[in-house]
């Protein structure tokens, strides 16, 4: 009877421990995808934030322009 006891609690013990490595699998793919989806997100947004800065330059610089060509200002 113990031994019968032993072997189903081992076969139970087999698949539990199964399913957990599945599961940790599962969540380790999970963790690298977001990773993943994170590191290509901050490269998109390093890259606009560089366009967005130079574009802003751009408009101050043609804004002085304009005041000093049409304005009349003077330093």
């Amino acid at each position: 009877m113990n031994a019968t006891n032993d072997a189903s609690n081992n076969d139970a013990q087999s698949k539990f421990n199964t399913s957990l490595i599945e599961l940790n699998k599962k969540q380790a793919e999970l963790i690298f995808s977001t990773r993943k989806r994170l590191f290509s997100l901050e490269k998109i947004q390093k890259r606009d934030c560089i366009f967005l800065l130079g574009m802003n330059f751009l408009i101050c610089t043609a804004c002085i322009l304009i005041a000093v060509e049409f304005g009349g200002l003077t330093w």
